[in-house]
């Protein structure tokens, strides 16, 4: 029977995976429901399931990511969790088959980490497991020859983490991980819309704002009208939100990352910042699609920003891609 291929994307916001010759066939968040009982918690809903009932449990039941800022915390839940995508991916009748699984992970993962997800891969009886960064992966994802001897620069924001890093020559030159991302993102909005308005509203309602009226143009007039609670009387209300509210909560992160990419830019070798400036940056990941995104880092870093067209899903795709190129995947394990 032949080897089924997979590359599995474990975040700790959201699980993509691709399998060779069929693409793209699993996207569903990090997230499972458990309920306390006398031996522990227990599980109860996974993955799309969890995310539904996120924000309307009772005290017994609680929505968590058994990953955390790229890092498996609970290596038990992570693999009853992934466990249970790849079963959704792989039929039964595919029993016998060797399982293989390439997986991107964050820049700044130690070696100790990593051995974490290997043992999770293992546990759920996956054969073999290939670890390449996710930078590389974005880029390769993107169209961009990462075998080239010309340095480019790949920023990725995620859930819950933000990947900075240079790569060359199939490599990383230098890179470094933040542990902010959409996630931090949406807590952030909660805190501004409390902090402005004096309305709490949930983690769900605050990431609709970002994706919906998500802005960094300051004359963005978008608005929109969600659902909360009084901060004081603690009775059901309603608050119309700003573009340059959501700015506000965004402008931290953005900040920060702008710092690292300054940071990295000024210890670059001269001829590796040389390709950097005639390159530019590419920026892939969810929160990429925000309204004036490309423009403010253009500004920020003096750069040319490209964001990719699939930048939500380059990490996963490029990584589905290295599946099918075996002699290319080889190249960078043989550097990683």
């Amino acid at each position: 029977m032949a080897d089924i291929l997979l590359a599995v994307d474990f975040g700790g916001s959201a699980t993509s995976i691709y399998r060779k010759d069929c693409g793209l066939v699993l996207k569903e968040p990090t997230l499972l429901g458990a309920i306390m009982t006398e031996n522990g918690y227990e599980v109860k809903v996974m993955g799309n399931d969890a995310r539904a009932i996120q924000g309307k449990t009772d005290n017994r039941t609680v929505v968590f990511s058994p990953i955390s800022e790229g890092v498996i915390k609970s290596p038990d839940y992570a693999s009853i969790l992934l466990k249970h995508f790849v079963d959704k991916v792989v039929p039964k009748k595919s029993a016998f088959a060797k399982i293989k699984c390439l997986v991107p992970y964050p820049t700044g993962l130690t070696q100790e980490e990593r051995d974490a997800y290997k043992k999770v891969f293992l546990s759920i009886g996956v054969n073999e497991i290939y670890f390449v960064p996710r930078l590389l992966c974005s880029a390769y994802g993107a169209g961009i020859n990462i075998f080239a001897n010309s340095a480019n620069l790949v920023i990725d924001i995620g859930g819950v983490s933000t990947d900075i890093g240079v790569i060359n020559l199939g490599t990383m030159i230098d890179g470094a991980t933040l542990a902010v991302g959409g996630k931090a993102i949406d807590a952030q909005i909660v805190r501004t819309v409390a902090g402005k308005y004096g309305v709490e509203i949930g983690l769900s309602s605050a990431q609709k704002l970002k994706e919906e009226i998500g802005s960094l143009y300051s004359n963005d007039t978008a608005n929109m009208e969600v659902m909360g609670v009084d901060a004081k009387t603690k009775a059901p209300t309603s608050v119309v939100v700003y573009a340059t509210d959501v700015k506000m909560a965004v402008l931290p992160l953005l900040t920060e990352i702008t710092r690292i990419v300054e940071t990295t830019l000024n210890i670059l070798p001269p001829e590796i910042s040389a390709d950097v400036a005639k390159n530019g940056v590419l920026l892939t990941g969810g929160f990429s699609g925000i309204a004036g995104l490309e423009r403010y880092l253009r500004n920020e870093l003096k750069l040319p920003v490209r964001i990719d067209e699939e930048s939500q899903n380059a990490c996963i795709l490029g990584a589905g891609k290295l599946l099918a190129n075996i002699n290319e995947l080889k190249k960078i394990l043989s550097e990683v």
